[in-house]
């Protein structure tokens, strides 16, 4: 009998997480799942505790493969995956045992939505909460900004909207955990893949906002653990080398979504906004860059690269002045080709 829930954890050396993990798994309320793991040949201790624990459970399979990376060594789960929906269970992350339950509910409720998004909880290695870093996802993450007061309420967010979001070069979805996926959707538009490294998630989450419906969830939550060993922690936030691939992802992932949009968008994007969100990213990391200069300095700064024709710096100042976010720029620009935001109350 085909299951329902694919539930699909990669492993690499993640021994210390793993009795947490796979207990947030058979806790769940929802139990029609099979449980899939692939292990990149652990060299802590970490195969042989997920041999074990499959001996005992029969609705799971494990299997070593080639260390494919973050996000690429969820691809081999996925692959195999038989239920209707998909969920990937990072093998250093938790979830309460309503978590997909509540996720799938909401994909049975709204069959036009390929996406079930929860709330995110942040934890430390010792399985703490981070309030700081949860009180930001729920305040001024790009989620949350968009979302407004619909933040806390169950609302469907329509594509283009959550993919266009990505130009302004943050990620709608900060943790796969907050994810249940209809295993229809890898069909339309593909697996994840390594080429830009742990990172390599932005470019799977444009592709899936541009095309798919989400259904949020507020009343559960995806973990997050934020600890040293991660595949995030080496990250450079705001590097030359992090900026070139959050370039190519969007690039990447507007050519490969092109197909599923609408054409007054689908031709804006490819012949101005693109172009001009390069631009904007540009011009906020180089702000960003001068945080430390003096008051002063900074705004020297601004106001000769307005009299040198900066369009984005005569925006940003515009922006300040009336109190707008960069989002106003894509709503904006959204409204020129017909695609309004649109957030309905589930």
């Amino acid at each position: 009998m085909t299951p329902r829930v694919s539930i699909c954890v990669p492993n690499l050396n993640t021994r210390p997480f793993l009795e947490e993990r796979f207990r947030t798994i058979f806790e769940q309320t929802f139990e029609d799942w099979e449980l899939l793991v692939y292990d990149g040949y652990s060299e802590d201790g970490a195969w042989e505790y997920i041999r074990g624990l499959a001996d005992a459970e029969p609705r799971m399979r494990a299997w070593q493969g080639p260390r494919a990376g973050t996000p690429g060594s969820w691809s081999p789960c996925v692959r195999e995956a038989r239920g209707e929906f998909v969920y990937i269970a990072t093998s250093d992350d938790t979830m309460p045992p309503d978590c997909l339950q509540k996720l799938v509910a909401a994909l049975d409720a709204h069959p036009e939505c390929d996406i079930a998004h929860c709330r995110l909880r942040a934890i430390d290695e010792h399985g703490d909460e981070q309030t700081a870093t949860t009180e930001w996802w729920a305040r001024d993450s790009l989620f949350a900004q968009s979302s407004g007061p619909l933040v806390d309420r169950g609302h469907i967010r329509r594509a283009p909207l959550d993919g266009l979001l990505h130009l302004l070069g943050g990620t709608v979805y900060i943790s796969i955990t907050q994810l249940l996926i209809r295993r229809s959707l890898f069909d339309r538009i593909g697996l994840f893949e390594s080429r830009w490294g742990s990172i390599g998630d932005f470019h799977w989450a444009m592709r899936a906002g541009l095309v798919a419906d989400t259904v949020h969830v507020p009343d559960t939550w995806g973990g997050w653990r934020l600890h040293g060993s991660q595949a995030t922690a080496a990250v450079k936030l705001g590097s030359a080398e992090h900026a070139r691939k959050i370039d190519d992802m969007i690039e990447d992932a507007i050519g490969v979504a092109a197909a599923f949009l609408a054409p007054p968008v689908r031709r804006e994007l490819t012949q101005r906004w693109t172009d001009e969100a390069r631009a904007l990213r540009a011009f906020r990391r180089a702000v960003a860059a001068r945080r430390s200069f003096p008051a002063r300095r900074r705004g020297a700064l601004l106001v000769r690269e307005i009299l040198e024709g900066s369009i984005p710096a005569r925006r940003y100042l515009v922006s300040r002045l009336l109190g707008r976010s960069p989002l106003h720029w894509l709503t904006q620009r959204m409204a020129s080709a017909g695609c309004k935001p649109q957030l309905a109350r589930a």
